[in-house]
């Protein structure tokens, strides 16, 4: 193998790295955007338990929300 060859394979090998996490941070970008909106009479849908207890409550909202079939 060739140094051209061994250059060629290295800047692929950085190229698709760099551009699949460009893709992942442009998909997480517009998904964040829908968790800005709030719910118009200002309640939130979480309740309120104290510490880590609240991520799982929230995770849990979220999968009851989408129901059975996902």
């Amino acid at each position: 193998m060739n140094l051209n060859f061994i250059i060629n394979m290295v800047v692929r090998q950085v190229m698709r790295r760099a551009v699949n996490f460009g893709v992942g941070a442009g998909i997480s970008a517009v998904t964040k955007s829908g968790k800005k909106r709030r719910r118009p009479d200002g309640q939130r849908s979480v309740l309120s338990v104290p510490g880590s207890d609240q991520n799982r409550a929230a995770k849990h909202a979220r999968l009851a929300q989408r129901g059975p079939w996902k």
